[in-house]
């Protein structure tokens, strides 16, 4: 069966027709003529008994089909069976020679977790297979809790050098968990691109697997107390600059970089003195092993040779190349600096989320949909991705031309024939140090919309991918950490797509503004379903305080991003407020005389969704706090200071702030903490 749409249903329920061009260049990247003995990987539910499909040509039908297991503990099992007993589901003589596929069963235990199953019919065939069994349900959320969401670059603080990090995460995850919170939502924690830190899209990254490097506070990284770090931090200049960089109102990410990169490399260099900390690095990268590696020589040769890949000589552009090794011996200092920065973010993400759950707070982390075409995991490992294509959305009512983000989707078949190891890693970096973890964009578990690189965003189509066995990898991983999975389902939703996604216990992503009845009155909260996070806003959508007073219209008007007249969306805005107030006020969350007073309309915002069924529900720091400039305007990029705009209030005047403690007792009142961390930590 063809994983490409030659046609599908848009947003507003026009089916479309895919050009043949596009469906037949997608089908030469797709190309898979190997007929395989087995396939690659088996995903089982657990409890259900292995059952395989191996096809091998006829005339084997009266050998034996010998298997040795190997479970994930290391324990082994093996066995045979008669192809004769075994039923033919297909038999195929196009090729001029007749083929069996035959169904076998094995009779054997397998418990959750990734294994190796050999199989050998001599002398047809010997193939080894990922045997990966599953659970039917992702780690479930315990009670209906509540937590606030923020972007951890806009915190601002007295010690920090200009830019939000884990010490300034921790103070708020102590202030909020003391008021009763169980979440603190934060944007994708991916690495960024280390040559070009103006390129700060946390969902565009070079990895989502590493972390960036700019969240690491550098005062509380122990190196810093050696003699040159120490009077580095200490020096006048450097001093006065960094309190220029956390006075601007926008980040200054190359000041900011270059700042903390002279620092850490003073405290790289005084690693060697501590024979304790050195020994901790080394095992720590040994732990990590290749993929590490790889990321390290991956940003070294970026320093070299600059961020477009396809520029680079040839000798250098895969990662298995013998002059990629021999560079990477000859920049080995540099290579170690890059795996120390990553060394230190980690250890700093585990000791921040430790003492966040100290205080009742587990973190609520993100996962972007993919990285940037010259991205380190990109280079790292090219037979996962399609660099030919990018990922995007279809034309829909807010964007007519399509979107076009510029990412090379995974490869649908390496994803079968990796065993799905490195998306089992992946998820497994993200869950860790969390309790929940949203995945954007989750259709991708289903389908993705395809763009041909380099062609508009309308040309494209959608890829299917294999739903059943993702969402099991997606669960596998979220029970082992501990981790409740958000599946980001905005949009343009496939046909039962939320529907396999409650089956695995996934939680839906349910928007305040987007609950609407066709007339455009608001869905009542009690009709949200449990298994969802509800939230008030996304880092796409204006803060509540800018909607109501239309600044976004005013925004996007200047911005010449508006298709209606401006007169046109005010009057509808003004319409939608009406509703919108409406709702609260009927739902008995905000007085009538307060339609004007904007805390309490935040509030009762919050109110109306922690009424809900939703197992949780979170706010918008920066809803509370009166921000009206969004930290991303969709559909630019030079055009507006996307991912750079500070929260004006500092962290340390957060405790004194009268509208955050009044949102925090509000959502307390309505979801009493009932401890879901300790379901949490016994998972774990």
């Amino acid at each position: 069966m063809s994983l490409i749409a030659r046609a599908y249903v848009d947003a507003l329920g026009n089916e479309r027709t895919v050009a043949p061009e596009t469906v037949a260049r997608f089908e030469a990247l797709l190309v898979n003529d190997d007929r395989d003995f087995v396939a690659p990987s088996q995903v089982v539910r657990e409890g259900e008994p292995i059952v395989l499909e191996v096809t091998l040509p006829a005339m084997s039908w009266p050998e034996a089909l010998r298997w040795t297991l190997v479970r994930e503990d290391g324990t082994t099992a093996e066995g045979a069976l008669a192809l004769r007993d075994a039923p033919v589901v297909v038999a195929d003589a196009s090729s001029g020679t007749t083929f069996d596929t035959r169904c076998i069963a094995l009779d054997v235990e397998v418990p959750l977790g990734v294994h190796e199953l050999t199989l050998n019919v001599d002398p047809y065939a010997r193939a080894t297979v990922h045997l990966i069994v599953v659970p039917e349900r992702a780690f479930a959320p315990a009670g209906r809790t509540w937590g606030v969401s923020l972007q951890l670059y806009t915190l601002r603080s007295e010690r920090n050098l200009g830019i939000g990090d884990f010490a300034d995460l921790r103070a708020v995850c102590a202030l909020l968990g003391e008021r009763g919170a169980s979440y603190v939502g934060i944007n994708p924690l991916h690495a960024a691109h280390r040559s070009d830190p103006e390129a700060a899209s946390p969902y565009s990254p070079s990895s989502r697997r590493w972390l960036n490097w700019l969240a690491i506070a550098v005062d509380e990284v122990p190196e810093v107390r050696a003699a040159a770090a120490a009077a580095l931090l200490a020096d006048p200049p450097l001093r006065a600059h960094a309190s220029r960089l956390r006075a601007a109102g926008l980040v200054d990410y190359t000041g900011v970089a270059a700042l903390k990169d002279e620092l850490l490399r003073v405290c790289y260099a005084a690693l060697a003195q501590d024979v304790e900390r050195s020994a901790a690095f080394e095992a720590w990268c040994e732990l990590q092993g290749d993929p590490l590696r790889r990321f390290a020589v991956f940003e070294a040769l970026v320093m070299r040779f600059g961020r477009d890949v396809g520029a680079w000589p040839a000798a250098y552009r895969t990662p298995d190349r013998p002059d990629v090794a021999l560079y990477a011996a000859a920049a080995h200092d540099e290579v170690g600096y890059g795996m120390y920065l990553q060394w230190l973010a980690a250890e700093q993400l585990e000791a921040v989320a430790a003492d966040a759950a100290r205080h009742g707070v587990a973190f609520y982390r993100d996962l972007a949909v993919g990285v940037d075409a010259n991205a380190a995991d990109v280079w790292a490992y090219p037979a996962a991705y399609v660099a030919d294509a990018s990922v995007g959305a279809p034309p829909d009512v807010l964007n007519t031309l399509g979107q076009d983000w510029g990412l090379p989707p995974h490869h649908p078949h390496w994803l079968v024939h990796d065993g799905y190891t490195d998306l089992a890693a992946l998820l497994a970096a993200n869950c860790r140090a969390a309790g929940a973890l949203r995945i954007d964009h989750a259709f991708s578990l289903a389908r993705l919309y395809w763009i041909p690189r380099g062609a508009g965003a309308r040309t494209g189509t959608y890829v299917t991918y294999p739903i059943d066995d993702l969402r099991g990898i997606v669960a596998l991983a979220s029970l082992r950490a501990g981790c409740i999975i958000v599946g980001e389902d905005l949009g343009t939703v496939p046909e039962g797509f939320r529907e396999r996604m409650a089956a695995t216990g996934i939680l839906s992503y349910r928007i305040l503004f987007f609950e609407r009845r066709l007339d455009g009155t608001y869905d009542a909260p009690e009709t949200y379903p449990e298994l969802a996070l509800a939230a008030s806003g996304t880092h796409d959508l204006a803060t509540l305080p800018a909607w109501l007073h239309g600044d976004d219209i005013a925004l996007r008007d200047r911005l010449g991003l508006l298709e209606t007249p401006v007169e046109t969306e005010r009057r509808e805005r003004e319409r939608d407020r009406t509703l919108f107030l409406d709702a609260l006020i009927g739902h008995g969350d905000l007085a009538p005389e307060a339609r004007d007073d904007e805390t309490a309309i935040v509030v009762a915002a919050s109110r109306y969704l922690a009424a809900s069924p939703a197992a949780v529900v979170v706010a918008q720091i920066e809803d509370i706090l009166g921000e009206r400039a969004p930290v991303n305007v969709p559909g630019t990029s030079t055009q507006y200071p996307n991912w750079r705009r500070k929260l004006h209030l500092d962290v340390d005047a957060l405790a004194a702030d009268v509208r955050l403690e009044r949102l925090c007792a509000e959502l307390a009142a309505v979801r009493p903490r009932t401890d879901p961390h300790a379901h949490h930590e016994a998972a774990r």
